[in-house]
């Protein structure tokens, strides 16, 4: 039986840039069986562009959602995981083009690891023009994408570092909807790191494809990429809540080490004491302590009065 795969594309404002990450779609050594795009745009400017343009000249059928009045994207990208029909997502974001092997290189292990729930591979930064940045692939390294990792890797550790990339990841549609994208407003701006520990803390493996299929495109209305979330604080915080001491593996511990400076940050400048004072003193952070951001830090929990909130000074 042929494994059939749906590509998911919520859009808000930007035509433009729909477009072209389509087009990308188009060029596919292997292409999907169908296109759904979930619009939450106030006017009509991408509904033309879609009806008019997009859908005449596509090579795969394109199924349009115009949401009026908007969803959200969290509401948005569960609405399209509920009426795409293929046994395969992929999940892409309007603003992030996919190279032309993403489908292959991504359906292929899924189809043939049966125990695999989802399947990623390397991405690269490119700036709001499309041009790649200097060192565009080190965001890798990071997220612990390096090739000796290469093939299935445990679903707990790939959700819990954020292996799982944001965009261009490929998920079985039924394990996507029996988690489902909604937050239930628990993650903040990070909605795409919680929907991936939550999907790997189904505790299936997931396949990792060590060759480049997706991009990633800083731009001013990128909310994941935003200097100035909280991405760090929630991420800290769900998967503190949520592991079990016997889940926990030296990728995960590295990433709470690099994630609880900022996360201890943010933690103070919400007022949020409790937390950053447990995460000052956890293993993670206490070997920091009197260095000149651990005591500016421990200065911003026990008097926030010295610091203007909000201030975008880097710490």
């Amino acid at each position: 039986m042929k494994t059939t795969v749906s590509v998911i594309i919520p859009t808000y404002n930007r035509p433009g840039l729909l477009r072209e990450t389509l087009e990308t779609v188009w060029k596919q050594t292997v292409l999907p069986d169908e296109i759904l795009i979930g619009d939450d745009s106030a006017n009509d400017e991408t509904e033309e562009l879609v009806n008019e343009t997009l859908i005449p000249m596509s090579p795969v059928p394109i199924r349009y959602f115009h949401h009026k009045p908007s969803l959200r994207e969290v509401r948005n990208v569960d609405h399209l995981y509920a009426n795409a029909t293929g046994d395969l997502l992929l999940h892409l974001h309007d603003d992030d083009p996919i190279y032309p092997r993403c489908v292959e290189l991504l359906k292929a292990p899924l189809e043939e690891h049966g125990e695999a729930v989802g399947s990623f591979g390397l991405q690269r930064i490119i700036d709001e023009g499309g041009n790649l940045i200097p060192d565009a692939e080190s965001v890798n390294e990071g997220y612990f994408r390096t090739a000796e990792r290469a093939g299935l890797v445990p679903g707990v550790m790939a959700g819990a570092v954020g292996m799982i990339p944001n965009n261009g990841f490929m998920v079985r549609r039924a394990a996507a909807c029996e988690v489902g994208y909604s937050d239930h407003g628990r993650a903040g701006l990070a909605t795409d790191l919680y929907f991936g520990f939550r999907l790997g803390m189904l505790e299936k493996p997931l396949y990792f494809v060590h060759e480049f299929t997706s991009m990633v495109r800083l731009t001013s209305q990128s909310q994941s990429r935003d200097g100035n979330s909280d991405n760090a604080y929630r991420a800290v915080m769900f998967l503190e809540e949520d592991l079990r001491p016997d889940q926990y593996t030296p990728e995960i511990d590295r990433s709470f080490y690099n994630r609880i400076p900022i996360a201890i940050t943010i933690a103070a400048r919400k007022g949020d004491r409790k937390r950053a004072l447990r995460w000052m003193f956890s293993k993670y952070y206490r070997t920091r302590l009197f260095s000149l951001r651990g005591i500016k830090r421990m200065l911003m929990i026990l008097a926030p009065g010295l610091f203007k909130m909000g201030s975008k000074k880097k710490t």
